[in-house]
């Protein structure tokens, strides 16, 4: 798992992901072909990089499931190569067996990314016991070049929910394990593990951003959202916000993010739809809501229910308009 010549010269990144917003970035497809669309993904690569603490590339709303190998590979390359050296790119290397997962790490590590975002295996669920789970990061965490963040996803993992004991017992033990994401929304959690790691050795993100001033109070690292697909602009302002002590305003600005966050609750179709009205449009992507159906077979937003995601976003839409 030696990195590329094209990856060996780039400054070492923090070995715990910075603090902020990060987002999952979404993937265009050509729905003529199946195949996907490098050239929009790069526009849209660039774009977010410029309002946002790092990408997740390979994240649950990238349908990375639904991807081949060669195809998560070419994500990752296309992202690099689309940011830069220097921003944070998190790959998602989540598989169902171990030496899958030390294969897709191997080619997070070729394409230059920094961090390996990883579910718990967890296709068997009955037999995914906290032994098994244990075991399982700790040999990744042994093996990878990458720094580990732990992905806590309950929906995408046969109900497999990691309770804070279990996370803070594997970052204890393994210092390449370096962070977790929540997005079993659990802001309890987030003040269990800020209570026993310290932030310069883990970083604790929310999964969603519709707790994130809830999240950070609590002692989180920011947030990793598919929202910020959306409103990356708004989203980062929130952080802002509060960073800088303006909890009144950046609670103002949440409130009516969360409210337009309700589209994404529907899924990865609606989700897309809408990043093709704001982020998509701003990057100068032409045809955004044709490249960003999901995959097939899955079917993109109904035509009658597309009004109804406009009208829940308009107002944010102002907003990130005149960010």
């Amino acid at each position: 798992m030696s990195a590329s010549n094209g990856t060996s010269t780039r400054p070492k990144a923090p070995h715990v992901p910075p603090p902020g917003i990060w987002a999952p970035a979404i993937t265009f497809f050509d729905p003529e072909t199946d195949s996907l669309d490098l050239a929009a993904q790069s526009k849209y690569y660039a774009y977010l990089s410029k309002h946002l603490t790092g990408l997740v590339i390979l994240g649950t709303n990238a349908e990375t499931f639904l991807l081949t190998q060669s195809e998560r590979a070419a994500l990752l390359k296309c992202a690099r190569e689309a940011v830069g050296p220097d921003h944070p790119i998190m790959a998602g290397v989540s598989g169902h067996s171990t030496k899958q997962v030390l294969e897709f790490i191997g080619d997070a590590v070729d394409a230059g990314a920094d961090y390996a975002l990883l579910l718990p295996c967890a296709y068997f669920g009955k037999a995914t016991t906290n032994r098994v789970i244990e075991s399982f990061y700790a040999e990744v965490a042994e093996k990878s070049p990458l720094p580990i963040v732990i992905y806590n996803f309950p929906g995408v993992c046969n109900g497999i929910d990691l309770d804070s004991d279990i996370i803070a017992t594997l970052a204890q033990r393994h210092k390449n394990i370096v962070g977790v994401k929540l997005t079993c929304g659990s802001v309890a959690k987030i003040a269990r593990l800020g209570a026993v790691l310290p932030k310069e050795e883990f970083s604790v993100f929310g999964g969603q951003s519709d707790f994130l001033l809830g999240g950070l109070a609590s002692g989180s690292a920011g947030c990793v959202a598919a929202f910020a697909n959306v409103f990356p602009k708004s989203i980062s302002k929130i952080y802002r916000l509060y960073q800088e002590g303006k909890g009144e305003e950046a609670l103002k600005l949440h409130q009516k993010a969360a409210l337009a966050e309700r589209v994404c609750k529907a899924g990865i179709a609606s989700t897309k739809f809408a990043a093709g009205l704001t982020s998509a449009k701003s990057a100068g992507i032409e045809d955004a809501e044709r490249l960003l159906a999901p995959r097939k077979p899955y079917e993109p937003v109904a035509e009658g229910a597309k009004e109804g995601v406009r009208k829940t976003m308009a107002e944010m839409m102002k907003i990130e308009d005149s960010l």
